[in-house]
């Protein structure tokens, strides 16, 4: 899940546990509301966390001796 997936999943648990007023017979939309925004949180930090390992750099220096390979000398095309 990215984050704009995790932003929607804590807006509607938002909108379910404090705006919704309405009753439905066997289940309790707040505590679902509450579930969708732990969630949203929850894959967000994981979101997070994985974007950020992707994004760190190794200090790898490659050298490439092309250059030096080519003999500039023979220029018979």
């Amino acid at each position: 899940m990215g984050f704009g997936a995790s932003l929607a999943f804590v807006v509607v648990g938002a909108v379910l546990a404090f705006a919704v007023k309405w009753e439905a017979p066997g289940f309790d939309l707040q505590a679902i509301g509450w579930i969708m925004m732990c969630v949203g949180v929850i894959s967000g930090v994981v979101t997070g966390l994985l974007a950020r390992r992707r994004r760190t750099s190794s200090d790898q220096v490659v050298e490439d001796d092309l250059v030096n390979a080519v003999d500039m000398r023979d220029r018979t095309l």
